[in-house]
């Protein structure tokens, strides 16, 4: 039987437990993604953990949420931010770069690896081929250290599309038709693939 390719990038990156839907999982993680609405925090907690160093090969912090500027609180953030990427080796990306998921997908992804980040929006780049999750601040500040990350082991459907959209239908229209069928929560501990 094929394996699907969430399967095969969970094996791959597999530090501890077995890849059963429900089991408890833990991930080796190749690239972390931060923004400046969630990740001072992953940031303060990494160096309050005693870290020296980022330890995946590929760490970027992104300003591209809080860009507006209407007191001193987001410039204080943002340069706590680049500071913090630059004294412990990650990537800067400044305001004006453009939205994170976006710009990591087309600059960063690297098909086969896996992706942490702050931002909801992460799995976006699982349409390069990356297993690409969005997780909570203590668990990208274990990540930036070298830490696994560990999860609910998923199950994986997949989903077939056939023939032709008609005039004036798009994506965004099929992936609403699939959460109307299936709900909100119908996707809540699976992992969509799309053939």
């Amino acid at each position: 039987m094929r394996q699907s390719l969430t399967r095969k990038l969970i094996e791959s990156h597999l530090v501890a437990g077995k890849p059963v839907i429900g089991e408890e999982v833990s991930l080796a993680v190749d690239q972390v993604l931060l923004t400046d609405t969630n990740g001072t925090l992953p940031w303060l907690q990494f160096e309050a953990m005693g870290f020296t160093r980022v330890i995946p090969p590929r760490v970027v912090t992104y300003i591209d949420h809080n860009v507006y500027q209407v007191d001193s609180r987001n410039s204080d953030d943002h340069r706590y931010l680049q500071t913090a990427s630059r004294k412990y080796g990650a990537v800067f990306s400044k305001p004006g770069n453009g939205i994170c998921h976006q710009v990591h997908m087309e600059t960063y992804s690297i098909p086969g690896q896996t992706l942490l980040g702050t931002d909801s929006h992460t799995p976006l780049c699982g349409a390069a081929g990356m297993l690409a999750i969005g997780a909570g601040g203590l668990d990208v500040a274990v990540a930036l250290g070298g830490g696994p990350y560990s999860f609910t082991m998923p199950a994986v459907v997949r989903v077939w599309l056939t023939g032709q959209l008609r005039p004036w239908v798009t994506a965004k229209d099929v992936i609403l038709e699939l959460l109307r069928r299936l709900s909100v929560r119908g996707g809540s501990g699976k992992i969509f693939e799309y053939g």
